[in-house]
């Protein structure tokens, strides 16, 4: 019966000491853990507004701020200007059947020639046709989802300009 008491005196006595050492358990004051700072936003290189066209399912941007929703974003260089884009949607809903992308960048036609090449063998894609000159390079690549792109990379004065086409469910 002493023992029970004993051990009830010690386990009040070390709660006690318990809530007095530590009062930041029932404080007021919250405390905000610190988050991972954000990439910061970057700009767009284009200093024009785009101008968007719309006619039934058929929409045309110049200077778009994002690409095609149906264009992988991968196949887009980095820091590489949007100069136009066209998006065909289908009847079904949430659903694209042709999207066009034309972009410039300040790479060499070599360097985003090798580029394309590591990609697309890097994502198991297949290409179906390619040709190469020095006014101009094609290729053709099977994606995935019945997908197919035609990458057209045309070199210039003051960089590389890189055309992108999709089509869904088959040839062209």
């Amino acid at each position: 019966m002493e023992s029970q008491r004993i051990l009830k005196l010690r386990s009040l006595l070390f709660l006690s000491f318990v809530l007095i050492l530590s009062p930041s358990l029932f404080s007021q004051e919250q405390t905000i853990p610190e988050l991972p700072v954000q990439d910061p936003v970057k700009p767009s290189l284009s200093k024009e507004e785009p101008r968007i066209f719309r006619y039934n399912r058929l929409t045309l941007q110049e200077n778009p701020l994002r690409i095609p929703s149906a264009i992988p974003r991968d196949f887009v260089l980095k820091d590489s200007q949007l100069l136009y884009s066209t998006e065909l949607k289908s009847e079904r809903l949430l659903e694209t059947r042709e999207s066009i992308l034309i972009l410039k960048n300040a790479n060499s036609k070599k360097f985003v020639e090798g580029y394309y090449e590591a990609l697309i063998s890097l994502l198991g894609h297949k290409i179906l046709q390619s040709q190469k000159t020095d006014k101009k390079s094609l290729y053709l690549v099977e994606v995935f989802n019945r997908k197919t792109i035609a990458i057209s990379i045309l070199p210039g004065e003051e960089g590389t300009t890189v055309k992108l086409f999709q089509r869904s469910s088959g040839g062209f």
